[in-house]
């Protein structure tokens, strides 16, 4: 990890259901930095400015130790803390840092960094509540802090030092930063300032760190369910541990017990082999669920194959599903095996179902019965073992009443359905999705933009999203690339954000405006092919649409 990979803004999970702010299992607190000022005053002005400084270096060492316990959640016991732990500060608003130099010797284990803090606010606040500048150094936490960190990172006793500090008058702090060993003599003064006496008590309250840290965490589990397997709230508990962690480790955001129960139910039949079908709109995760039921499941290690039904002509998708024998048509100069053939002992995923044309309808269905399928022009079948999992946006109840998908069909398919909810609906997710788009999107892009304002996020919770987590995802993209100064702002956002259309996100009567846009885009194609005297490929470029779907919709309102 570079530093310039480190991306702060993200790693804070809000939750407003609860009153509470984590990062990993660590509650966190915003205080504000006139508070934090008028502490700092209190501190001197009944302690003197050297007692002030120990107790805020006692309280910094100690946080800053719990806080790579709960970084290693975050990155992984190896993770660089030379880089991390200097700038986990910039997190709280304390500073901005920037490494200038890091050493790091193994034979015998040493380490020194070089850095420079800017804007701190421990500076700033001892400014404003004293008269002129202070005689010595005064970001006492921040300093503290890194040391702390630094220590559990490497199992050194490593301490941070100002050379020069911006309470003092000076436009940055200068900090150094290295282990007892070349400290030399001076190791004797920075421990008493940590409130340590002596190398024994650095251990002792590692050690305490750490059993504090462990207490803590397995506190938190017991109220979330998870230290014991004897009933079935507890069960349940762990099960829902279990989908938020498999989310995380896919990098799929989810904050709603909707969605998390979603999960689960995918968990939960990942070990059956029966068909699954997953419901939701465009957008809103069916594919991630997919995968993740294959990958859970007893052929996770064998090939998941996926076809999008709505993108092929019916010929093509039949010899697709199937496979051909040479001379079957034109073009078939030799044998093919289909995708069951390809998925047999893994998993076929059929996007879109509810596309499928009723004929092929009918030889899935025969596959979901009897396991075999028959290549196009062949007399013979062929076994399958393929487990099939399907996904559609569309209402396949409805489609059965207007004799578009087939009822014996869909009896098979609807043995165990997962419906995922719309972002819409999950609205607790979408500042933790804006963090993670903003930093992959950043990462990407190479541009520094890590922030919105609240208008923004006000705009984006207020939003209809009818293109879900990929319209949210393509409007960050949008934002990173037009933003300024690193922070996105309202202008920044696609116009159908901040000036949405009224109206059309929430419908109240779904079949009304199913039977509406249907009458509508009958009439729609209609227009255009006279427009274009006929010619599909004209009509299909006017109507941004392929000629495959432009077929499959002309077929499906009789104008063929």
């Amino acid at each position: 990890m570079q530093k310039e990979d480190l991306q702060l803004f993200g790693l804070v999970e809000f939750r407003p259901d609860e009153g509470a702010i984590y990062c990993k299992d660590e509650r966190l607190l915003i205080v504000s930095a006139l508070a934090f000022g008028a502490l700092q005053k209190q501190l001197i002005s009944a302690l003197g400015a050297m007692e002030a400084k120990k107790v805020q270096r006692k309280f910094g060492y100690r946080y800053g130790f719990s806080n790579y316990l709960t970084a290693e959640q975050i990155f992984g016991k190896r993770h660089e803390g030379s880089i991390i732990g200097p700038r986990f500060p910039e997190l709280m608003g304390f500073l901005k840092s920037e490494i200038l130099h890091v050493e790091e010797g193994s034979a015998p284990p040493s380490f020194r960094i070089h850095l420079r803090y800017r804007n701190s606010v421990e500076a700033e606040q001892y400014l404003i509540n004293n008269v002129g500048p202070s005689e010595f150094p005064v970001c006492s936490w921040s300093i503290a802090f890194a040391s702390g960190y630094c220590s559990a990172a490497f199992g050194l006793e490593i301490y941070f030092e100002e050379q020069q500090c911006m309470g003092q008058g000076f436009p940055c702090c200068d900090v150094i930063g290295q282990d007892a060993q070349l400290w030399g003599s001076e190791v004797e003064r920075l421990r008493s300032e940590c409130d340590f006496s002596d190398r024994e008590e650095v251990e002792e309250v590692w050690r305490e760190q750490r059993e504090l840290h462990c207490h803590l965490r397995k506190q938190r589990e017991t109220v979330l369910g998870t230290s014991t397997l004897r009933d079935k709230a507890t069960t349940k508990n762990i099960s829902r541990a279990r989908a938020s962690e498999l989310a995380e480790q896919g990098k799929f955001i989810v904050r709603e017990d909707a969605m998390l129960g979603a999960l689960e139910q995918a968990i939960s039949v990942a070990h059956l082999n029966t068909p699954v079908l997953v419901h939701g709109e465009t957008g809103s995760g069916k594919e991630f669920v997919i995968n993740l039921i294959h990958q859970q499941s007893a052929r996770g290690k064998q090939n998941l194959i996926s076809v999008n039904c709505a993108a092929l002509t019916e010929s093509l998708l039949e010899s697709e599903l199937f496979g051909h024998v040479r001379g079957a048509f034109t073009g078939a100069v030799a044998d093919r095996p289909g995708l069951f053939e390809l998925a047999s002992d893994g998993t076929l995923f059929l996007d879109e179902v509810g596309e499928m044309p009723l004929s092929l309808q009918a030889k899935l269905l025969r596959v979901l019965e009897n396991g075999e399928v028959r290549r196009v022009g062949s007399p013979h079948t062929i076994r399958t073992n393929a487990r099939i999992l399907a996904a559609t946006h569309r209402d396949l109840q409805a489609m059965v009443a207007l004799g578009e998908f087939r009822q014996d069909l869909y009896f098979r398919l609807n043995c165990i359905v997962i419906g995922l909810p719309a972002l819409r609906e999950r609205r607790d997710s979408i500042p933790a999705l804006v963090q993670y788009f903003l930093a992959e999107t950043s990462k990407s892009f190479r541009r520094t933009v890590l922030s919105v304002t609240p208008e923004v996020l006000s705009s984006l919770l207020s939003y209809g999203w009818p293109g879900n987590v990929r319209e949210l995802k393509h409007a960050i993209e949008r934002a990173v690339l037009v933003a300024h100064d690193g922070v996105v702002r309202i202008c920044d956002l696609p116009s159908e954000i901040t000036h949405p259309v009224q109206g059309n996100t929430n419908p109240q009567n779904p079949q009304i405006v199913r039977m509406d846009l249907k009458a509508g885009e009958r009439q729609m194609i209609e227009r255009v092919l006279a427009q274009h005297q006929g010619n599909r490929m004209a009509t299909a470029t006017a109507l941004n649409i392929s000629v495959s779907t432009l077929w499959r919709k002309m077929r499906r309102h009789q104008l063929l």
